[in-house]
């Protein structure tokens, strides 16, 4: 990339409750971001989507066709780091995070899922979650 780089770390997706009425107006504040950094002179722009750890729809084709357009448009090179996918790493990590979790729940004797994951929606009659709650329930046993 060029002399001048900035790597404008974004988080373009929030999760959570009180977010969620935000996530519409993201992609106007990362596009609105991108002309700010082509006003003062960037020239080359990485976009490190750090809540996305995986490719899908909006990485595909809001970052990597609609911002790499917009960054063309402002004179700018847009591109956008790969995601963690199914890098060996990152599985790795997931795999540590659910061993240590189960390891923290026998010494607890603590459910191995949260509560919500055990409910079930009014009224459902779907066979398959029926099924889901009574294996966790009983730790797949």
């Amino acid at each position: 990339m060029g002399q001048q780089t900035s790597e404008a770390i974004k988080g373009l997706a929030r999760l959570g409750d009180e977010e969620e009425k935000r996530v519409a107006q993201i992609p106007q504040q990362s596009k609105k971001e991108l002309a700010e950094l082509a006003s003062v002179g960037y020239k080359d722009v990485v976009l490190v989507p750090i809540a996305f750890t995986s490719d899908h729809i909006e990485t595909l084709y809001e970052l990597d066709l609609e911002y790499v357009q917009e960054g063309k448009e402002l004179g700018m090179t847009v591109e956008r780091a790969e995601s963690l996918n199914t890098s060996p790493f990152f599985i790795r990590a997931l795999a540590d995070l659910v061993t240590d979790h189960l390891k923290r729940t026998e010494v607890d004797g603590a459910s191995p899922v949260s509560t919500q994951l055990m409910l079930r929606c009014p009224g459902c009659k779907n066979p398959t979650c029926g099924e889901q709650k009574r294996w966790f329930a009983g730790w797949g046993n």
